[in-house]
């Protein structure tokens, strides 16, 4: 057996190690689940810092680009433009300098170039400016001859017509330029005109570097790195692979990467993986050009100062441990001693030995739980003592009593078992007939709640029925006063169209109206011709006649070019109002052949539903009347059955309290029959134990 000194220290071991095992799972999971969300949101801020890095940059680019297409639209001309072949190479003089100034205030910038549409301009139309490095000034190269090049070579002319094709602006993916040997990105904005022609495009082709410039400035723990792929999943940009391949094509285990970049959802959220044999987590945020930004780095550098706070922890609980080992034995050896002591006097009481003992004294007199213990234990042997004197004076008192009561008990018996049985055999048969009468009842009862399910159904139906009544007469007339006021609704508006077509018809005199000032301002033309040969021929006196000739020659030309104006606008009025009169027409025969149809269909199924309705009514108030006859019949039975089983409970409550009167008087003279037996018994018991203790007949110390 374990001594008790082992077994306190073993208890303040136990007690240590499970407080500091609770402790230690608590920091360890808390400060784990801490470094490693630091950890993680630290490689999620950044990488939405370097996402929000490119796409200013990407930003600054498309407003370059942006404004200067609309300067371009701005002050294109589209009348010529499709008119003079020549015209896009006139126009491109007066923005090339614009296109210069956004070009160099661009970052990155390597190209800028207007191209045209090649079936309205000439094959080298529009401007093209580049330079060797973002060091160098700009210089003006010809563009590239579409003559040369089919539109579906999207080899060397796909940058314009992928744009033109998307009609919307759009980034290129990036791609070598061998011939200045720089990797680029481009930019490109569609233009067309107000029909939706087009007309051409403007862009600019940036340096990759200065996005990937972004990526490489990631400082992520030890190795960790930022990467870049398309839309479609390829690598743009990545230290160590080649570009334009797949992700998926790299490592099987890169498939997951590529399903996990496709969810929106996803942005922003790590994801776990193991790439060479090495366990990895990558953040992923899209950018504005349709790139995808990924920072990736070992689980092991991301949790690393996880796991040394987590050795820290461990040593000090280890430490911890061995002290309160320590501490434990010296306290279980102080605990231990006055605990044996006592042991030895709570051992000799157990073998009723109440003879005083040497320790008890010096037990007492110590100021804690020992001590305590030792004065309780003390009190108990006094006590035991003087119970053994008193236990031999009642037991001769209580052999006299039990005699007299046996005899008693004996009598009472023989009384109680005739009155019990004729009790017993009354209240069986009462029984009996209380439950007959009970089941008689239940089974009425059923049928009446049956019945008042039905009556309530029929109340409940025919106010329903009163409803649908409502409503189908209210659907009829909201039917009859719809079709009415559509009806009159036709008549105005076949009013108004025939006076709104024949209003239309002014639009042919204003075309008289033209011409008439056509004929005058040519008449006025020739007089002013005419007016300056006249002021010719009459020499220095004629001077000052021949600039008023001049001016009304340029007012007659004025008036001609604003009467064109006129005469296209009339024309485009023309258009609107014979479209005009055609969905006038188009409205009134669905107003004619579909609304006012529907309209009397809704009245002739309200006039049906209204009579269903009816007839519905008229089935429920039946239903309610028979079973409010069957309920007055049921209630007559239930008060007659009510009163038999009344009269038969009553009748059987009585009997059933003689009965069990009668059953209590005899137990209670067989309990206490067999509790004076018990009482005997334990009078020769109490007389065994009082021999059993051993004392000198005065107190002790314990």
């Amino acid at each position: 057996m374990k001594s008790i000194r082992l077994k306190i220290i073993l208890g303040i071991l136990l007690c240590s190690l499970l407080t500091a095992g609770i402790i230690s799972v608590l920091s360890i999971r808390s400060t784990m689940r801490i470094a490693e969300e630091d950890s993680t949101e630290n490689m999620v801020n950044k990488t939405a810092a370097v996402a929000n890095e490119l796409d200013s940059t990407i930003s600054r680019v498309e407003q370059s680009v942006n404004i200067l297409s609309d300067i371009v639209l701005s002050g294109l001309s589209e009348r010529r433009f499709f008119s003079d072949v020549n015209y896009a190479d006139a126009y491109t003089s007066q923005v090339l300098e614009q296109v210069h100034r956004f070009a160099e205030h661009t970052d990155g910038a390597i190209t800028a170039y207007i191209r045209y549409n090649p079936e309205y301009t000439n094959p080298t139309s529009g401007c093209f400016l580049t330079r060797d490095s973002l060091s160098d000034p700009f210089s003006e190269v010809v563009p590239t001859d579409f003559s040369m090049y089919e539109p579906s070579d999207l080899e060397h002319v796909g940058w314009y017509y992928i744009p033109v094709q998307h009609g919307e602006p759009i980034w290129m993916d990036p791609y070598l330029n061998s011939n200045i040997n720089v990797y680029m990105i481009s930019y490109v904005v569609p233009l067309y005109s107000q029909d939706g022609t087009s007309i051409g495009i403007v862009g600019m082709d940036i340096s990759f570097d200065l996005l990937t410039s972004m990526v490489d400035s990631v400082s992520l723990f030890d190795s960790g790195y930022g990467f870049l792929t398309n839309a479609a999943g390829d690598i743009v940009y990545h230290q160590g692979e080649e570009n334009g391949k797949a992700l998926a094509s790299l490592d099987p285990s890169l498939a997951g990467v590529s399903a996990f970049a496709d969810s929106e959802e996803n942005r922003g959220k790590t994801y776990a993986y193991s790439y060479k044999g090495v366990d990895r987590l990558m953040v992923y945020q899209p950018t504005k050009n349709s790139m995808k930004l990924f920072l990736t780095a070992p689980k092991s550098e991301i949790y690393a100062e996880a796991y040394t706070l987590l050795y820290t922890i461990l040593g000090a609980v280890i430490l911890a441990l061995f002290v309160c080992a320590v501490v434990g034995f010296f306290v279980g050896n102080g605990l231990a001693k006055p605990i044996h002591s006592l042991t030895d006097i709570i051992d000799q009481t157990a073998k009723l030995d109440l003879t005083s003992s040497k320790s008890g004294g010096k037990l007492m007199s110590q100021k804690d739980e020992i001590g305590q213990m030792a004065a309780g234990v003390h009190g108990m042997r006094t006590a035991f003592r003087g119970m053994v004197d008193s236990f031999n004076d009642v037991e001769r008192a209580i052999n006299g009593s039990i005699d007299n009561l046996d005899s008693i008990m004996k009598e009472n018996n023989a009384r109680t078992d005739d009155n019990t049985d004729a009790t017993r055999n009354l209240a069986q048969g009462m029984a009996e007939a209380t439950e007959n009468t009970s089941q008689i009842v239940r089974h009425v009862g059923d049928v009446r709640n049956q019945m008042q399910e039905i009556n309530d159904l029929a109340v409940q139906s025919e106010e329903e029925s009163k409803r649908i009544q409502e409503r189908a007469g209210d659907m009829q007339k909201r039917s009859g006063t719809s079709s009415d006021k559509t009806h009159k609704m036709y008549d105005v508006m076949k009013v108004k169209s025939a006076e709104a077509i024949e209003q239309s018809k002014a639009v042919e005199r204003i075309h008289e109206l033209t011409d008439d000032i056509k004929s005058i301002s040519g008449q006025t033309n020739l007089l002013a011709l005419n007016a300056s040969i006249e002021a010719a021929r009459a020499g220095e006196a004629g001077r000052g006649f021949a600039v008023v000739a001049d001016e009304i020659g340029s007012l007659a030309n004025q008036t001609m070019k604003t009467v064109d104006n006129i005469s296209g606008i009339v024309e485009e009025v023309g258009n609107a109002v014979q479209n005009m009169n055609d969905c006038i027409t188009q409205l009134m025969d669905f107003l004619e052949e579909t609304v006012l149809t529907d309209y009397r269909m809704f009245q002739d199924s309200g006039e049906r539903y209204l009579a269903d309705a009816d007839y519905f009514i008229d089935i429920m108030s039946r239903v309610r009347t028979g079973t409010d006859s069957l309920e007055h019949y049921i209630e007559e039975i239930l008060t007659a059955a009510d009163d038999i089983n009344g009269m038969t409970v009553r009748s059987a409550d009585s009997v059933n309290d003689i009965a069990s009167r009668s059953d209590e008087m005899r137990s209670a003279n067989e309990d206490g029959y067999q509790k004076l037996q018990d009482a005997r018994e334990a009078v020769e018991e109490l007389v065994r134990i009082t021999k059993k203790f051993k004392y000198n007949g005065q107190e002790s110390e314990s």
